[in-house]
């Protein structure tokens, strides 16, 4: 029996907006990890690394590998592998967990799509409201909430 060859959903010719959804899809994984979150304990990995950042960044590789893309993260370093026609996202799934520790009202997940060439797409989401949303696409514009910017 032949073994299927897997496709990964996202690759270098994916479209700008293809590559976005996947990414509000990353940073919508990661609000409801942070939603159900009632621990604020250290990691004991690295200081000032929260538990919860582990269980944020877990939560966006699974969205990030099942696409097929390669990740580096400032929580796990590099995942997967970074192929000439593949994408890799940078990201920071919890960016500001100081301040989400403490109950200030601004942390967000940080998220960047890359190929070979540059920059393809970029998401920035406030997670301590859970609205707002900032993004930007290779030629596309800036925009937040869907207004450009």
């Amino acid at each position: 029996m032949a073994r299927e060859e897997f496709v990964p959903r996202l690759t270098k010719a994916s479209s700008n907006q293809e590559i976005l959804a996947v990414l509000n899809e990353t940073a919508d994984a990661v609000g409801e990890v942070l939603r159900a979150n009632k621990d604020w304990s250290l990691s004991g990995l690295r200081d000032t690394q929260y538990a919860v950042d582990l269980r944020a960044d877990a939560a966006a590789l699974e969205v990030l590998t099942s696409a097929g893309v390669a990740v580096l993260s400032e929580e796990s370093e590099i995942t997967g592998v970074f192929a000439d026609d593949g994408l890799c996202v940078v990201m920071d799934p919890l960016d500001g967990s100081t301040n989400a520790s403490r109950g200030v009202q601004w942390f967000a997940t940080a998220l960047c799509a890359i190929d070979k060439d540059g920059m393809r797409a970029g998401l920035v989401v406030n997670q301590a409201n859970g609205h707002d949303r900032y993004w930007a696409t290779a030629g596309g514009g800036a925009f937040h909430n869907g207004v450009a910017m």
